[in-house]
């Protein structure tokens, strides 16, 4: 569960980014160029209430934690 920080309310999770004009989305990646290491799609959560967005990755574990 999220919650929002403009409102503290509970956010609705689940939905995706889509490029304007593209079906593909967008993934987050890991360092520079286009052998860089893609992590993770990333999802969105939206705040019912105010329409603020969060974008989060559900799987962690390919983060690097020594950065």
């Amino acid at each position: 569960m999220r919650i929002c920080r403009q409102c503290q309310c509970e956010m609705v999770e689940g939905f995706d980014v889509k490029v304007e004009g593209a079906g593909y989305g967008i993934k987050i990646a890991e360092g520079i160029g286009i052998f860089a290491n893609r992590i993770e799609k990333p999802k969105v959560a939206i705040c019912p209430e105010c329409g603020e967005i969060s974008l989060y990755i559900e799987n962690t574990d390919k983060i690097s934690k020594s950065k």
